[in-house]
């Protein structure tokens, strides 16, 4: 994936499953350029669709610790 994921532990949880955004947006029902756009923060992402991401990924993971963001720490 080229361009910063702005969402670390979905990036951690896509290297672990050997997976790139291509893989990602397959396993989710997306569209592999709108979900390049919604990795890198470009475009919002919804509920519903962090909802297929986390299904996708299948890491136990909560929606708040899966999509968390570096400055939602700060």
């Amino acid at each position: 994936m080229r361009g910063e994921c702005v969402y670390l532990q979905v990036m951690v949880q896509m290297y672990m499953k050997g997976w790139d955004s291509r893989t990602l947006a397959e396993k989710s029902g997306m569209a592999y350029t709108s979900m390049r756009r919604k990795l890198r923060g470009v475009t919002a992402l919804h509920l519903e669709e962090a909802r297929r991401i986390q299904k996708a990924l299948d890491c136990g993971m909560s929606l708040d610790m899966l999509f968390a963001r570096p400055h939602d720490a700060a």
